[in-house]
């Protein structure tokens, strides 16, 4: 009886310190995958924040038009760094995320629309001016075949042109988003303080063991304060490979 219990127990140790490493090597993939979507991500930090904006048809009277507000986020969670934006009294999307593509350069966006009934898929590039154009491969009755997304005014204002396609091929603004940031002042230029969890543009204070940080939204709010040791140590490293690249 007591070589059957020693046996046991020695497979259940053996299971145990065998399933161990493959435990961290998920984690370690998991932060390496986070890592290397913030930095394909980079390049739209700025649709991160609060924004309050006009909706306006391109052919329509001015009573046609509306106002929404949109709120940007960083979704962390699930080993993958996103976008995420929700919006209040949006005429075409009620919710979404943008999410890195295949390739340099590229992303995914997924808008849901008002009544929840319709997803817009669509893929996009980014240009040598900065703005990103999203193309719907089949767009519905309706739905915006391409949305245009420029930000201007220092990071203060984000444009959206949503546009249509026409027989021949070509693109036409039918309607645009005009959104101004919430809390004018903000910006990547107009603000000091760095997130610590992106690099991007911080604006809310974050804090441990008496030590402020800066963090950019509520997503990476939520990063910071599920495991604020991990988060601090790979900013610091970031700053010194900045550092280290700065020199070479």
């Amino acid at each position: 009886m007591t070589t059957v219990i020693r046996s046991t127990c020695f497979a259940t140790l053996m299971c145990v310190c065998l399933a161990a490493p493959l435990f961290g090597a998920d984690a370690t993939l998991d932060k390496s995958q986070i890592e290397a979507d913030k930095k394909a991500l980079a390049p739209i930090f700025q649709y991160v924040g609060g924004w309050r904006g006009a909706g306006l048809p391109k052919d329509g009277p001015v009573k046609e038009g509306w106002s929404e507000e949109s709120d940007w986020q960083f979704d962390l969670k699930n080993g993958h760094a996103a976008l995420v934006f929700s919006v209040d009294k949006g005429k075409f999307y009620k919710s979404g995320r943008i999410e890195p593509g295949d390739k340099k350069g590229t992303f995914k966006f997924t808008g849901v629309s008002p009544d929840g009934k319709t997803k817009d898929e669509m893929v996009g590039e980014l240009d040598k001016s900065g703005d990103v154009a999203f193309d719907n491969v089949t767009p519905g009755e309706g739905r915006p075949a391409r949305l245009l997304f420029s930000v201007v005014a220092k990071g203060n204002r984000l444009l959206i042109d949503l546009q249509k396609k026409s027989p021949g091929g070509r693109f036409s603004t039918f309607c645009e988003v005009s959104y101004t940031r919430k809390g004018s002042g903000f910006g990547q230029q107009a603000n000091a303080h760095e997130c610590v969890i992106t690099g991007g543009s911080g604006k809310m204070e974050v804090s441990y063991k008496g030590q402020t940080y800066w963090v950019c939204c509520g997503g990476c709010k939520d990063a910071f304060y599920e495991n604020p040791e991990k988060e601090i140590a790979a900013y610091k490293k970031r700053k010194e490979d900045e550092k280290l690249k700065d020199k070479m």
